[in-house]
């Protein structure tokens, strides 16, 4: 039954209850019979299983089948270091998985921060008197009482209104304040009736009285909110490149450990000699350093997002943001400031003056085109006339109204204007069949009525206007046209433009035409610019809000954002899904007088077309959309619980400009990850080769199982996570968005970590390997060495050799394109406090006896270190120089 629609006593009857309001045992029941009005929760966060979750991603499941592997090959070969690695490997998954639960868990602590619900407590008549009470309480049938600022706390059908206005853009997308009256206008839909207010909506100005008719999830604003619960998150592009690693990384060792398992059958190894090679080759070509590595590099990347104003609620999310290819944002709080201003009067005698200051307490100036004497008294008339005529109030502490009228009344304040000692003694209320306001104001024995309305339907209502001369005269054709063409001139520029007149009468006719004021919800500052490196990153930006078309277009122009052509909600309702995704395939469209429902549908059509897709909201009707998206984005000022949940980024200002940040943030991500994982790859083949050369040549051990570990898990960690912390390279955000076939471990990320910086590694520690036992009397063939401290120095050479390449390999991989001295020295302090470490460290493993003992390691004479110099100083100008190339020849 549509209750909307029925008259206040069968309403009475329906819903049994009496203007008197609800009895206390009545209440008793319908609590019993409805429940709470509270949303039903989502299943709450189970953080044990969300912990767990975090061991069985690829990446995590690929590392522990290598500690098993290790611990295998300990079993069949103990006594060499298989089990210390087991356990080490272990250890990486258990602080990784730690490490990024804990992150996520601190921006679920965040969020609830952040999260507002209804109110607490509300006012309500029972028992015919008036009460307060809790907002969980309140059942159908209650009689609720709203008053200027409150929430409303359950859907309910008014059967008082005193210019009642409600800000809906939590449900509609609307950000004009809509009027409710106690009849439902022609609406076939709860959401459309103009007798409706509903929960999570905010009373913008006036008073009423309302009947609950609906409560907790069977409101509108939990029937939309338990939408987003059918919408299926897809994989984010860092989940299915952690897959894709993995799948690379597993198939790789599965292929060596086949192949040298095969060539240790052959060369007469026998099966168990070469099922141990086989498996330590397997656990060898495993990075285990890289999954932590790239948590803490997310989680790094999402501190410095929050600082910028961008909460990440999931540290995959970061990486999204870099491959983003199309922004679809609300206009009204993102883009433009969710203040209105006036920046234009124009005064019936056909001067106009523009006025400085943005918001509502910001002081301004007046500038006149032609200005006397006559301009200032006339001009003080028009916003005396405005000011008397608006129920909104501005003080140092609060703004209470609708924010058209605080804006008129703000540009009154800005020129001294005040309130004389009129009385209101009536009020014509405005609705939006009427469009117009007058309030009836008494000065001793005189009257005075000043209007405010759209001029379409306001100028015809005037008779005189006041001229230059401060005299009154009649309207003529000639100056009703001159009006309706500067108002028209106005709204082509995105504002919204009010008629303002006066009348020694207390009807709304014979009207003396004072003039224009033009107000807008102005662009933010920065907004332009951040749309133009949209633009130049090869990002669409599509608007998509609640205001009207020409508004839309007006405010994209200004701001600098292209499109083919305005789709309205109708229109798009009118489209077949395949119409609509053929048009976004080919056309950048501005979408306007859109519901928040529809949001769904354009975020499913830009996906089906490959697209990439950030979605802002702030309404519970936004929810399903940014759950749908690939990067939901949720405001965190005005946006509503459903909206935050459901996104996977909160903007805690609001602002569109944050939103381009996060995007150079995410493809900086992006760009740092291809980085270390060349870094961590290149130190594979050192780890990899001295085992493979030992296998198949007479030399002794090159290095040990822990001494792989110490690079892995020990002196690869801190580097790459100062890799993963530098800067935005220069071009980040000229370049296209990260598109769905880039891979971070593609050929040129192989090419460069394995086969060229992998295999001067590698040389340079078989080299400083063979070339120290050569210098102390070793000869080729002897694979048992007599001494143990030579066959110690000997493996701290090729530990070293691999460590002090990896060391130039991080300062010439902190630029992908450009070369390293381009980025500053001191750029990057995270590097150099890595850098400080590792030589530390290096000198532990040389001089401290509890360091060598448990690394196999011995001190190494300082005239036998310099093997090493050669080989970084090798590393660092090979790769320079491939740069160089790749720059000047691209296709390189």
């Amino acid at each position: 039954m549509q209750l909307f629609r029925l008259e206040k006593p069968s309403l009475l009857r329906q819903l049994k209850t009496s203007e008197d309001g609800l009895t206390s045992s009545q209440v008793a029941r319908r609590l019993r019979e409805f429940g709470p009005n509270i949303l039903e929760e989502a299943a709450k966060k189970n953080y044990l299983l969300a912990y767990l979750g975090q061991y069985t991603n690829f990446f995590a499941i690929l590392l522990e089948a290598a500690a098993l592997l290790s611990f295998i090959a300990d079993h069949y070969d103990p006594g060499k270091g298989s089990d210390v690695l087991g356990y080490a490997i272990l250890g990486a998954v258990i602080i990784n998985a730690t490490f990024t639960f804990w992150q996520e868990y601190r921006a679920d602590k965040a969020m609830e921060e952040l999260l507002k619900l209804i109110p607490t407590m509300v006012s309500l008549k029972r028992d015919n008197e008036v009460v307060q009470a809790r907002a969980e309480n309140l059942v159908p049938g209650d009689i609720m009482l709203l008053e200027e600022g409150s929430k409303v706390a359950a859907d309910g059908v008014v059967i008082e209104a005193t210019s009642l206005y409600l800000n809906l853009s939590s449900l509609t997308g609307e950000s004009a304040p809509a009027s409710r009256i106690t009849e439902p206008g022609t609406a076939q839909r709860p959401l459309d009736a103009r007798n409706m207010v509903f929960a999570g909506t905010t009373v913008v100005s006036g008073s009423g009285v309302a009947i609950a008719s609906a409560t907790g999830n069977a409101t509108e604003f939990g029937n939309i909110a338990s939408l987003t619960k059918n919408v299926r998150k897809t994989l984010t592009p860092m989940q299915r490149e952690i897959i894709h690693i993995t799948r690379v990384f597993t198939g790789i060792a599965l292929f060596m450990g086949c192949v040298f398992f095969a060539l240790g059958l052959f060369s007469g190894k026998g099966v168990m000699l070469a099922s141990i090679f086989a498996l330590a080759l397997i656990v060898a070509n495993v990075p285990e350093g890289l999954l932590p590595t790239i948590s803490l590099s997310l989680s790094l990347a999402s501190q410095r997002m929050a600082r910028r104003n961008a909460l990440i609620k999931n540290l995959d999310s970061v990486e999204t943001l870099g491959s983003a290819t199309v922004i679809c944002t609300d206009k009204t709080g993102t883009l433009t400031k969710n203040e209105m201003t006036v920046k234009f009067l124009w005064l019936s005698g056909g001067e106009e003056v523009s006025v400085s200051g943005e918001g509502y307490r910001t002081p301004g100036e007046f500038s006149y085109d032609h200005c006397n004497e006559s301009s200032e008294r006339r001009l003080s008339d028009l916003l005396a006339a405005g000011m008397l005529n608006c129920r909104a109030t501005i003080d140092q502490e609060n703004l209470r109204g609708d924010p058209t009228e605080l804006a008129i009344v703000a540009a009154a304040q800005k020129k001294g204007v005040t309130a004389t000692e009129l009385k209101k003694i009536r009020e014509f209320i405005f609705t939006s069949e009427r469009k117009m306001m007058s309030s009836v104001y008494q000065e001793g024995e005189s009257t005075w009525l000043f209007t405010k309305g759209a001029v379409e339907v306001t100028l015809p209502k005037c008779a005189t206007y006041l001229g230059k001369d401060d005299k009154e005269h009649p309207l003529t054709e000639e100056a009703r046209q001159a009006t309706l063409a500067k108002a028209d001139a106005y709204e082509n520029q995105a504002f919204r433009v009010l008629l303002i007149a006066r009348s020694a009468k207390e009807k709304e006719e014979d009207l003396t035409l004072l003039g224009l004021v033009a107000i807008m919800d102005l662009p933010r500052s920065e907004v332009h610019a951040a749309v133009a490196t949209c633009k130049t990153a090869g990002i669409r930006t599509m608007m998509i809000t609640g205001d009207n078309p020409r508004t839309a277009a007006a405010i994209a122009r200004m701001i600098g954002m292209d499109f083919d052509r305005v789709i309205t909600g109708p229109e798009l309702e009118k489209l077949r899904d395949e119409e609509l995704e053929q048009i976004l395939a080919s056309e950048t469209a501005l979408f306007a007088r859109m519901a928040g429902n529809q949001k769904l549908r354009i975020a499913t059509a830009l996906q089906n077309n490959g697209e990439i897709v950030a979605m802002t909201g702030d309404g519970v009707n936004d929810a399903p959309a940014l759950k749908k998206a690939d990067i939901g984005i949720a405001m965190g000022l005005s946006g509503t619980e459903v909206a935050k949940e459901a996104a996977d980024m909160v903007l805690l200002d609001d602002n569109f400009s944050s939103i381009v940040i996060a995007i150079e943030e995410g493809r900086n991500v992006y760009f740092n990850v291809k980085k270390f994982v060349t870094y961590v790859l290149a130190s594979n083949a050192p780890e990899i080769v001295p085992y493979i050369l030992q296998f198949f040549l007479k030399i002794p051990l090159p290095l040990s199982v822990i001494q792989i570990l110490s690079i892995d898990l020990g002196t690869d960690i801190l580097p790459g996570v100062a890799l993963g912390s530098e800067r935005p390279e220069k071009g980040i955000m000229t370049r296209p968005p990260v598109g769905k076939g880039e891979k971070i471990l593609d050929w040129e990320v192989f090419k460069r970590g394995y086969f060229f910086l992998g295999i001067i590694e590698a040389t340079a520690a078989m080299a400083a390997f063979l070339s120290f036992l050569l210098l102390h009397g070793w000869q080729y063939g002897v694979v048992e060495l007599s001494d143990p401290l030579l066959h110690r120095q000997a493996m701290t050479m090729t530990l070293l050799g691999a460590v002090s390449c990896q060391l130039l390999n991080a300062w010439t991989m902190r630029s992908w394109e450009f070369s390293a001295f381009s980025v500053g020295f001191f750029s990057n302090r995270m590097m150099l406090a890595a850098m400080g470490v590792e030589l530390i460290w290096v000198w532990a493993l040389l001089n401290v006896p509890m360091v060598q003992k448990v690394f196999n390691t011995a001190h190494v004479p300082i005239g036998d270190l310099w093997i090493l110099l050669p080989f970084p100083v090798l590393l660092f100008l090979s790769h320079e120089g491939y740069k160089w190339m790749r720059r000047t020849r691209p296709h390189m």
